[in-house]
């Protein structure tokens, strides 16, 4: 298996938002009343109807109709510095600023039961190098979008237990590109190096073919495309919460979300020409191979890949400790470590690719303070540490590392029924150093999340 195919597998776990969100590829930013307290106590507070998204049994807590929308725009800044085969390989600002939208619906049926409704993105990425980027096998543009449709309900048991439950649609959309960079003179050389071994033993006819490729293949275009994957897919998952009310003032929340499998259908390409597919299998036999496992000569051949979004859980408590002001926290653990392999393969059933991952589990703590200034001004703060889930291999297209929030945030109330969240938080990413191939880098980031939510109470 070539290091470029590692590359692509590595990459299509990237859908992380670069140190600006949670470990790997999960997004942490569904509600903006979340965000002023850095998503802590999620599974216990319930200030408004985005509850749907984190613990369905907190939707006993409203009686009347509530929806929530808006969104959040994440500014990450993430910077790579590097070296690729004795060239530099640097670039500024990989994470374009994005908005993860969210849409959310209460509706009670009656003093014990209610319904809800969401959309929102829970995973996602879009990291983009320069096409002409030295290492452009390992780090080229990586866009993910996961849009989840959950369904829930939830039932009050008495004896302060409310019980939710949903479901949920995914619908995933990705593309992958990586481009050839100054990778075309380390290929050239191993070409050049087999065909030497070939002369030496009396094959001169494909010596000569095989520096012919060489030639070629240093001659090609940093902008060369190794490997361009796009497609989509819809998958299905459920979720559970459990909420126990101590008194008025105290509660306990617990939720979990299943993993969703998705199955992508898409297309796969490259601009080698496929002449070269007659050297593939030889080359990479005696252990010298192209940045390619299949050459398609630019045009699109039809592909197919697992992938499991992976299921967490989270315990919440929240408090109010005086008449205005509450504490509430959080602990979640993601089940990343179930990610250990992933296979792709053509349509004929060739496998295309093939990585070992040996993600590990991650974890997140949180702590948060909510204080109601007056009858239409509630502030928050809040504090958060990530665990990094890339730990085992690290990639300039997983730029994922651990890292803290600081959150802030509010709620303006203009009439008992309509209202307004605005928060903001900077995360802090730690500065992150590896190998990866023939490369060795440092990662810096940070980012500044804006959110604003609109509610109304029918």
């Amino acid at each position: 298996m070539t290091q470029f195919t590692k590359t692509i597998i590595a990459s299509l776990f990237t859908f992380s938002a670069a140190g600006a969100s949670a470990a790997a590829f999960q997004l942490a930013e569904g509600s903006t009343s979340g965000l002023g307290i850095a998503f802590s106590g999620n599974a216990a507070v319930a200030d408004d109807a985005t509850v749907v998204s984190t613990n369905p049994a907190l939707m006993t807590k409203f009686n009347r109709i509530e929806v929530s929308g808006g969104g959040i725009v994440v500014n990450a800044d993430v910077d790579v510095d590097g070296s690729f085969q004795g060239h530099r390989a640097s670039q500024k600002n990989i994470i374009p600023t994005a908005l993860v939208p969210n849409l959310y619906v209460v509706a009670p049926v009656n003093d014990r039961f209610s319904l809800g409704g969401g959309l929102n993105v829970n995973y996602g990425l879009k990291s983009k190098f320069d096409t002409d980027y030295t290492a452009g096998v390992y780090g080229g543009e990586t866009d993910l979008t996961a849009l989840n449709l959950n369904f829930s309900g939830a039932y009050k048991l008495g004896y302060g237990f409310s019980l939710g439950a949903g479901v949920n649609a995914v619908y995933a959309d990705a593309k992958i590109s990586r481009h050839l960079g100054a990778a075309g003179h380390g290929i050239s050389a191993l070409l050049n190096q087999k065909a030497n071994q070939l002369s030496q033993a009396g094959a001169t006819q494909q010596a000569a073919a095989l520096r012919g490729v060489a030639q070629q293949v240093k001659n090609m275009p940093a902008e060369t495309v190794v490997s361009e994957i796009k497609g989509d897919a819809w998958g299905a998952g459920w979720n559970l919460g459990l909420v126990y009310e101590i008194n008025e003032n105290n509660r306990l929340g617990f939720a979990y979300h299943s993993p969703v499998k998705l199955k992508f259908k898409g297309e796969y390409k490259n601009d080698f020409p496929v002449a070269y597919n007659a050297y593939l299998a030889q080359l990479a036999a005696t252990g010298v191979a192209l940045p390619i496992t299949e050459a398609t000569g630019g045009s699109y051949v039809n592909g197919r890949l697992n992938l499991t979004l992976p299921g967490f859980w989270e315990i919440s408590g929240y408090h109010k400790l005086t008449e205005k002001l509450a504490a509430h926290y959080s602990y979640k653990r993601t089940d990343w470590s179930k990610l250990e392999r992933l296979d792709a393969y053509s349509e004929k059933g060739n496998r295309l690719f093939s990585k070992e991952e040996h993600f590990t589990d991650s974890s997140r703590i949180a702590l948060g303070f909510t204080y109601d200034v007056s009858e239409v001004l509630t502030l928050r703060t809040g504090l958060a540490y990530d665990e990094s889930a890339s730990i085992n291999h690290p990639s300039i297209s997983i730029p994922d590392t651990d890292r803290t929030w600081y959150s802030i945030g509010a709620t303006y109330r203009f009439t008992p029924n309509f209202s307004t969240d605005i928060g903001y938080a900077h995360l802090r990413g730690s500065n992150n150093e590896f190998k990866e191939g023939s490369g060795v880098f440092k990662v810096k980031s940070k980012a500044n999340l804006y959110g604003l939510n609109v509610n109304y109470k029918f």
